[in-house]
């Protein structure tokens, strides 16, 4: 890290552990009311949620992305993060309609993430990744809720035959969902596969690099391709575009052989100039 830039923040690698894929995880055709969200949340997908005929979610039930977060949510000067080191946050080779979900919104409290009416992941904190999970090929409702109930998106996602990051991100009317391909890149004993991907809606389109290659002018919810290293040790220095550029974040980097990495860039507070990465690794063979 920089020292001389007080806002310059560390990288994040997420820790996930090794769950077995359920290749059986599915949704019923039929459709279900909403379950309270005091109900305990199945991380397995195992069992279906009891069903709730008097619980007041309507089909008309209102929806606000724009809900206020409460005045008393903490603004910190700097985001309490810490580097965490990710040893294999996914060690299978490919999943038919692989999701896995991301925080990406700056200024909520802690998610929890509804698909298909079913409950799926519940305090998702800001900058956590989940584990892959299966889905079926096709459609699929995709509902974030508050921890006290409330719906703040409710939006229609595809899902593919393919592996995907699903994030939660700022935007002009609150929150939105956004799919990022999490595509193949091949590596080797000696090799890894680097991509930056820009989830900081506040910042606009953003510049990064890792030694000598350059990402440039990455605008908002879109991912890089991917670019082949040696492994080994780099400096990642991550700027908004807008000129004269000014890099916010200078950290160090290490890169691990047969291993693919996307670095996540984050707002941690609604203003253009704070930006945080988050970094996440994956072995695909």
């Amino acid at each position: 890290m920089n020292n001389n830039n007080p806002y310059s923040e560390p990288l994040l690698r997420m820790t996930q552990a090794e769950d077995p894929i359920d290749p059986g995880f599915t949704y019923p055709d039929t459709e279900m009311m909403l379950p309270s969200p005091d109900d305990d949340i199945d991380p397995d997908f195992s069992v279906m949620p009891p069903y709730y005929p008097d619980y007041p979610v309507r089909p008309d039930y209102p929806v606000r992305p724009d809900y206020p977060v409460r005045p008393n949510y903490p603004v910190h000067p700097y985001p309490p993060y810490y580097p965490i080191p990710c040893v294999f946050c996914n060690n299978n080779q490919w999943i038919h309609g692989g999701i896995r979900l991301l925080n990406g919104a700056t200024g909520y409290n802690p998610f929890t993430v509804y698909i298909d009416n079913r409950p799926v992941f519940s305090g998702l904190e800001f900058s956590e990744v989940t584990q892959y999970r299966q889905l079926s090929q096709g459609y699929h409702t995709f509902s974030v809720m508050g921890s006290n109930g409330y719906v703040y998106l409710r939006k229609s996602m595809y899902v593919g035959d393919g592996m995907a990051t699903i994030a939660i991100v700022n935007s002009s009317t609150g929150l939105d969902l956004v799919s990022i391909q999490d595509t193949a890149c091949p590596t080797d004993r000696t090799s890894a596969c680097f991509r930056v991907c820009n989830l900081a809606y506040y910042s606009g389109p953003i510049n990064a690099s890792l030694g000598n290659i350059y990402f440039n002018s990455i605008n908002f919810a879109d991912a890089a391709s991917f670019s082949r290293l040696s492994s080994g040790s780099y400096t990642l220095r991550v700027a908004r575009s807008a000129r004269p550029e000014n890099t916010l974040v200078t950290t160090p980097v290490t890169l691990n052989p047969s291993r693919i990495y996307t670095l996540y860039v984050l707002n941690w507070n609604p203003s253009v100039d704070t930006i945080q990465t988050l970094l996440v690794e994956d072995r695909r063979s």
